[in-house]
């Protein structure tokens, strides 16, 4: 029996396959909400199971920081791909810097093309003293994470992290500044 029935002129659907057919589809529906929450199942508390809304987003500056939607499902995106693996080989991380709006940036004299205006962009450190380099050290080896750039701080002893825009082959510029102002290539035998 075919999903039509009927002939020239006159097709019909076939009532007990279009059921099946639905049936399947929320089925695997279910499927794929049981394996990542939606966007408007977790835009009032989690990003993802060990990073909140409020720590992607929080700001020290006193300025407005919401994110639109697309915003926020990068943050999602950063959150599940990104951030929760660091956290998985070193446990809990500190996020000092995620999203930040257009006025946020500014005040922080951020760059105007930085990755943290799309949420693709975090600052963040090791809270059980991993330091910057061995988590550098550990991307450099994790070639499934979508990374475009990552930056070792040797200053301040964060890890920019910044997450790329579309699917492989992805960047995975890796650098290094002493100061926040001159960058050069980083490699887990550079010394920092």
């Amino acid at each position: 029996m075919g999903l039509w029935r009927g002939g020239p002129g006159r097709l019909e659907h076939d009532p007990e396959i279009m059921r099946a057919l639905l049936l399947a589809g929320a089925a695997l529906l279910a499927v794929f909400a049981l394996r990542r929450p939606s966007l408007s199942q977790v835009t009032s508390g989690q990003a993802s199971p060990h990073f909140s809304w409020d720590e992607l987003t929080t700001t020290g500056t006193g300025l407005a920081n919401n994110p639109t939607g697309a915003q926020r499902m990068n943050l999602e995106r950063l959150a599940f791909n990104v951030l929760e693996p660091i956290r998985g080989q070193f446990g809990p991380i500190r996020i000092t810097s995620a999203f930040r709006s257009p006025a946020v940036n500014r005040a922080v004299q951020g760059a105007t093309n930085s990755s943290h205006l799309d949420g693709r962009g975090v600052d963040l450190y090791a809270t059980q003293g991993a330091t910057a380099s061995q988590i550098a050290t550990w991307l450099y080896g994790q070639t499934s994470i979508p990374l475009r750039q990552i930056i070792v701080e040797s200053h301040t002893g964060h890890v920019h992290a910044e997450m790329q825009k579309d699917g492989p082959p992805y960047l995975r510029q890796f650098l290094q500044t002493q100061d926040g102002r001159s960058y050069f290539p980083w490699t887990p035998s550079t010394v920092t």
